[in-house]
């Protein structure tokens, strides 16, 4: 490793930037960087499964281990927040939209972060506040957001590892959901992104408070304004389409190709900007038809290339770099250490290869772009197209955002690309703790106009609404293919071994004694089970 003196600036304001799975065409590369062979590194397996959950889950967000065993998940796609005994067999129900939970879930996401001992804040946007949490998951007293424009990027399960360092400062990944007002896709493409008003949209203002894109015309936008209008209304949440009052509209030219990792300190209720992690940028297109009507086309990019972080136990911001693969510590003190380049064989990806993959996305795109216009009406269409093969790279890319965790002992797991591209893919679309999470609308919460009938599904709730059928038995089977390899990198950043899980699992968080968390896809349903760290053989 080599010592780099570094210490931190001011927070950077940083405009909108998209999710992973829409990206610009990749730089050329005509040789991949240099880096040692695998061939020699030690692969270990797990144990068969210790304790299995008894129900079905629709999603593993967030989850949160306690000390006795017992873990917090928190289920957005069901609206739960719920907490599993060591055995995963007993059941308490947290947070529901039902009565009898000992807090409401309400009809936005919320976001789950470790926090002191045995506590866990729940991040609620809606109320702009931090709720926290005891152990038993009985609410211990609510904590004002120190950034409330931000407070929509901590309820995202995608954005690296929101937590908590141990003198309570909060770190978290800003941009890549709405810029500074958080916002999602439609919220990134058309302003607002907070309750207290985001950026102008294409037509208006939009309302405060819902994470669905579901408006043509804000509070008090014309729909007949030109792009960039005004509108009153109070900002757009979450997916808000066109936005609410302020700022200009979406410019795919003013999107950053870098965002800051920030951290936060309660006490002062300053942050300040830890490093700059690469993200991509968008690749999109707005149309108006001879109707009026306004189609956004977002294209998928299976292969974007971007930074990937987590932090570790001591505070330490660990930032894995895709363009050579090695890793960069950022000290809690402002020093930057960084690795080596890390072990990693380079692997080409042939035109034909090329051809293939988009060939695949094709039709899990045209089945989200069928899903994305149930319940679609007014002036917005939303529909999804896999980028060119001529843009793909010509490498894979060392690692994938949003797939890397961080253990007790400060070792990183990192998911190389090229460890099982497809079931990666799928469990992205799933909208699984891997890369990027789906955009909105490709798994249900399709744009609506006031006024336009639901999709069917849960009153009020769209993302509850179930994706068509070819689409999950496609990506069901994607993600029962081979299984993920995981790189293991201690904490002085040598990588010294791999691990090795069953076919559909993936580690979502790590226990006391040495358990490790893995959900558990089979077909439709996922299952939280815990294992361990199998012998060397």
């Amino acid at each position: 490793m080599h010592f780099v003196p570094r210490t931190t600036g001011p927070l950077a304001r940083w405009s909108a930037v998209g999710v992973l799975l829409t990206a610009s065409p990749a730089l050329a590369q005509t040789a991949p960087p240099t880096s040692p062979t695998t061939a020699q590194l030690p692969v270990r397996e797990v144990t068969a499964a210790i304790a299995r959950s008894a129900q079905p889950i629709l999603s593993a967000t967030m989850v949160r281990p306690l000390s006795d065993g017992s873990v917090l998940v928190n289920d957005v796609q069901k609206r739960q927040l719920l907490r599993f005994d060591a055995s995963l067999k007993n059941t308490l129900v947290v947070a529901d939209t039902a009565r009898g939970a000992l807090m409401p879930y309400g009809q936005r996401p919320v976001g789950l972060l470790p926090y002191a001992g045995d506590s866990s804040i729940v991040v609620d946007a809606s109320t702009l506040s931090l709720v926290v949490i005891d152990g038993m998951g009985r609410t211990v007293r609510v904590m004002a957001s120190p950034r409330p424009n931000d407070i929509n990027l901590l309820t995202s399960a995608n954005l690296g590892s929101h937590a908590f360092d141990a003198k309570g400062r909060l770190y978290y990944r800003q941009g890549g959901t709405g810029g500074p007002g958080g916002g999602g896709m439609a919220g990134m493409m058309f302003g607002g992104g907070n309750d207290r008003g985001g950026a102008r949209g294409l037509q208006g203002g939009g309302q405060g408070g819902n994470t669905r894109t579901q408006a043509v015309r804000g509070g008090g936008g014309d729909a007949a304004a030109p792009p960039g209008g005004g509108g009153g209304g109070g900002g757009g949440g979450g997916a808000q389409a066109f936005g609410g009052p302020g700022g200009r509209g979406f410019n795919p030219a003013n999107q950053p190709d870098s965002v800051p990792i920030v951290r936060v300190d309660f006490d002062t209720r300053k942050a300040d900007t830890v490093t700059f992690v690469k993200v991509p940028k968008n690749e999109t297109q707005m149309t108006r038809g001879e109707d009026g009507a306004t189609r956004l086309t977002i294209k998928i990019n299976p292969l974007p290339q971007a930074d990937d972080w987590a932090l570790l136990a001591d505070g330490t911001v660990a930032v894995m770099r895709v363009l050579d693969y090695h890793v960069d510590y950022y000290r809690p003190d402002g020093t930057h250490v960084a690795s080596d380049k890390l072990p990693f064989d380079w692997k080409r990806i042939s035109d034909e290869e090329k051809t293939k993959l988009v060939d695949s996305l094709a039709t899990m795109a045209k089945a989200a772009s069928e899903r994305a216009g149930q319940g679609g009406g007014g002036g917005f269409r939303m529909s999804f197209e896999p980028i060119g093969a001529d843009k793909l790279p010509d490498y894979y890319p060392p690692v994938r955002q949003g797939s890397s965790i961080a253990d007790r002992n400060g070792n990183l797991w990192v998911v190389p690309t090229t460890s099982n591209l497809s079931a990666q893919l799928a469990q992205t679309f799933m909208g699984a703790r891997g890369a990027g999470g789906p955009p909105p609308g490709m798994m249900g919460g399709a744009a609506r106009a006031p006024g336009a009938a639901r999709a069917p599904g849960a009153p009020g709730d769209s993302t509850r609404q179930a994706p068509p059928a070819a689409l999950m038995a496609m990506m069901g089977a994607m993600a029962n293919q081979p299984p993920l390899v995981y790189d293991v990198i201690t904490p002085d950043g040598t990588l010294i071994e791999r691990v090795k899980l069953p076919p559909g699992r993936q580690v979502v968080g790590f226990g006391p004694n040495g358990l490790i968390y893995v959900t558990a896809r089979e077909g439709r349903q996922l299952f939280l089970e815990t294992v361990r760290l199998a012998n060397p053989k």
